[in-house]
């Protein structure tokens, strides 16, 4: 037989499956979304659910991330899981390429923040962060962060072979110097991993946070880095703020937190991303722009 990579269940199957698992009365199964995960949504004749089904993760990894959802309702507004019908709150799905980890959560109706952008919808999204950053300051299981800057080494030896010399210089230049500049004094927590307005939804009830793919322990100033570039960064702050403080050394780290998750993001569309997308997807463009990016900072910060 040959290996399988990653296949993609088909919705009905999948659909009976998870009324069985989950003793609900499932209706409807469509595919939302496939790209790192595959996700799907599901419906009752009363009620609707959102299935993401992890590729590549250990079961682990998987229950610290459906905990840590579990520890922030009530304080955080985001979906809540929905557990299997014996108690679990994630499931294991069989696959042609081994054993899948999946988790069913409630489906937030609401939508996604469009522009024109504007400062209130920071100051918003500002003081949604902080508050998920003080909840999950007290959530103490522990799951590294698979982009932490000690880890950088690694992506660098698999981008080098990939980009001509010159950017590989560029490369390796940047990730030597980002652990010395972001050790000292700089706030550690559990971080989101991923703090952009795509993963937020606007509600009557205001913002909702969701995927914590990359949710982790490390440094929390990593998830000021998007914003930081936006012309609505100080919006941010002042919403932040409202709730916890961002300190001196917080605030010096971000310009190399950025330089670490861009590289993580240059390794991800070279490297992991062509593995199920094929290596015409190194020419979309994201590729490119993370090194442009790169270069800019190494013209700024070396």
């Amino acid at each position: 037989m040959v290996r399988t990579l990653r296949s993609l269940p088909h919705p009905d199957s999948l659909r009976d499956h998870l009324a069985e698992v989950y003793q609900l009365p499932f209706t409807g199964c469509v595919l939302r979304r496939s790209l790192v995960n595959d996700v799907y949504e599901l419906t009752t004749p009363a009620e609707a659910f959102v299935l993401k089904l992890y590729a590549g993760r250990p079961l682990a990894d998987i229950r610290w991330e459906a905990g840590l959802s579990d520890h922030l309702l009530g304080k955080v507004a985001t979906p809540a899981v929905q557990p299997l019908a014996d108690g679990a709150a994630t499931g294991v799905l069989a696959l042609p390429e081994g054993d899948r980890p999946f988790v069913l959560t409630t489906f937030v109706d609401g939508r996604k923040p469009q522009p024109p952008f504007d400062d209130e919808l920071y100051l918003a999204f500002g003081e949604l962060i902080a508050r998920f950053h003080l909840a999950a300051g007290t959530y103490t299981p522990v799951r590294r962060s698979a982009e932490h800057p000690d880890g950088l080494d690694r992506l660098v030896d698999e981008i080098v072979p990939l980009v001509s010399p010159a950017d590989a210089e560029i490369v390796q230049a940047l990730a030597a110097a980002v652990p010395g500049k972001v050790a000292d004094g700089a706030s550690r927590g559990i971080r989101h991993g991923d703090v952009s307005l795509d993963n937020v939804l606007v509600t009557p009830e205001g913002l909702n946070l969701h995927d914590f793919d990359l949710a982790g322990e490390g440094f929390l100033a990593a998830d000021f880095c998007g914003v930081a570039s936006t012309p609505y960064w100080q919006a941010f702050r002042t919403g932040y703020q409202r709730h916890r403080e961002i300190a001196a050394a917080d605030l010096a780290a971000i310009d190399w937190l950025g330089v670490a998750g861009r590289i993580a993001n240059l390794s991800f569309h070279l490297v992991r991303k062509p593995q199920w997308y094929g290596t015409e997807s190194r020419g979309e463009g994201w590729a490119a722009g993370e090194l442009t990016e790169l270069r800019l900072a190494a013209r700024r910060l070396l």
